[in-house]
């Protein structure tokens, strides 16, 4: 069912949640009561069928006392945290426009399947190669567009004008100039006396004659013209043959000791394929993720992307090749047994968090449910931060 939106709804004057915090105590339990009723009645608006209900019947749902709900809630619509529709009914504009963002992921991924369909169909068909991807499709239909718009432009005038000029440039004639024709006493005798530029070929000498159309005359050939191309030089180092089997052997270790998630192999087979046809070994590859991965995590920060990896790959490889030691640092001092422990446990509260952020793709979600989710991994329900994974396994006679 499509959600109705109310017409007193403006998402561009939706409250942010941490204003909420300056409202007085009964205001905030009020508001946070409506908000449980609703979600447990999974909808936006206090209203059954086309009936709006009353103060007393939300007040039933909201489990509040009526004459509570009719003192505060003068306030809460003044501050847009509930609001009421065009018929009177309550509703919440923070779960509207939750709503309206969960049909736009879904028209995303529903747009996204559809093109899929299309590119394997067209692919199947022999329009694009086997290894082409979507990015394919996408590219030739912007370019049919015209490409990007200039400043100013609009979308629509930027393709008449790159219409207009591919018309163009079809019907332009390449002129050139061969000796002979008479030339009138009349006419103008050093009309090329002046250097001309014949498809690429330069004539400084005076010529003359008549134009001649170049796509009909093919035995004309500039011989003696010094070629634009710029030569190909053999310093150019072509790009190593890596097997496949290699590059996915290196972006599961990858995987491993970067503690990426799996969704990022895309962006590591395109990112490690390119390092190893560069001439980057493998084993040196993996142990600059594992070095950075390792300093990221004594800063008590992980990395969500491959892209994170990208720079310190290459600062590893240049100081490798420059001679440089790029073993990892010892550690200064020995750490103690609870900073062992709370490091090691703080290492299995990362995975955790992040295998329970892969699956719900909502930060506040995991973030709210994290105390029942490290009560199940027997992990401390203290925030996942370095911090305060020591401050939780320090012994109580240091932190006195």
């Amino acid at each position: 069912m499509m959600l109705q939106i109310p017409t007193t709804f403006d998402r561009d004057d939706v409250p942010s949640m941490a204003f909420l915090k300056v409202l007085p105590a009964e205001l905030r339990g009020v508001f946070h009561s409506l908000m449980d009723a609703l979600k447990s009645a999974r909808d936006v608006v206090f209203r059954v069928g086309g009936r709006a209900l009353d103060d007393v019947q939300v007040a039933q749902m909201a489990c509040e006392n009526v004459e509570v709900l009719r003192r505060v809630l003068p306030e809460l619509e003044f501050t847009r945290f509930i609001l009421r529709d065009e018929d009177g009914a309550l509703y919440s504009p923070h779960l509207v426009e939750r709503q309206i963002r969960r049909e736009e992921r879904a028209q995303a991924r529903a747009e996204r399947q559809r093109r899929l369909e299309e590119f394997q169909a067209r692919q199947e068909a022999g329009e694009f190669a086997p290894e082409a991807g979507v990015k394919a499709m996408t590219s030739r239909a912007n370019a049919s567009k015209g490409g990007r718009p200039r400043k100013g432009e609009k979308a629509e005038d930027a393709y008449v004008r790159r219409q207009r000029e591919a018309v163009e440039q079809r019907e332009m004639r390449l002129l050139s100039s061969i000796d002979g024709g008479a030339i009138s006493e009349t006419e103008n005798q050093n009309q090329f006396s002046k250097a001309v530029l014949v498809s690429g070929v330069s004539v400084s000498k005076p010529v003359s004659g008549f134009s001649v159309d170049l796509e009909l005359e093919k035995d004309i050939s500039p011989s003696d013209s010094n070629s634009t191309k710029p030569a190909e030089t053999e310093t150019d180092k072509p790009a190593l043959e890596i097997s496949e089997a290699l590059i996915s052997q290196t972006v599961a270790r990858v995987l491993k000791v970067g503690r990426l998630p799996d969704g990022q192999a895309g962006f590591a087979k395109s990112i490690c394929g390119r390092f190893l046809r560069d001439g980057v070994p493998a084993d040196v590859l993996v142990e600059a993720v594992k070095q950075h991965a390792e300093k990221m995590a004594l800063n008590g920060d992980t990395a969500y992307k491959m892209g994170a990896f990208r720079k310190p790959i290459e600062r590893f490889w240049a100081d490798h090749q420059a001679g440089v030691s790029t073993a990892p640092a010892p550690e200064p001092v020995a750490r103690e047994d609870w900073e062992e422990r709370a490091l090691g446990v703080y290492a299995k509260a990362q995975e955790v968090w992040s295998e329970a952020f892969r699956l719900k793709r909502d930060f506040s979600a995991v973030k709210r449910d994290w105390p029942e989710l490290a009560q199940a991994h027997d992990l401390p329900t203290c925030p996942v931060e370095r911090a305060a994974y020591l401050d939780w396994y320090r012994p109580q006679a240091q932190a006195a």
